[in-house]
């Protein structure tokens, strides 16, 4: 089941991998499951966006 996590200041798509994943190297499974929310630049989450955590 999907989780879902709200961007805070400083965070980066590589440590919310690590986080949820135990390896930032999943970050981009976190992009690809929010292109909607982040755009098309991986480097530019904004803290208060709402993050899907896929499975």
């Amino acid at each position: 089941m999907a989780q879902s996590y709200t961007v805070k200041e400083g965070d980066t798509l590589y440590g919310i991998a690590a986080q949820f994943y135990g390896d930032g190297n999943e970050w981009e499974k976190i992009y690809q499951a929010n292109l909607e929310v982040i755009g098309y630049n991986p480097d530019l989450i904004e803290p208060g966006q709402q993050l899907t955590i896929p499975d």
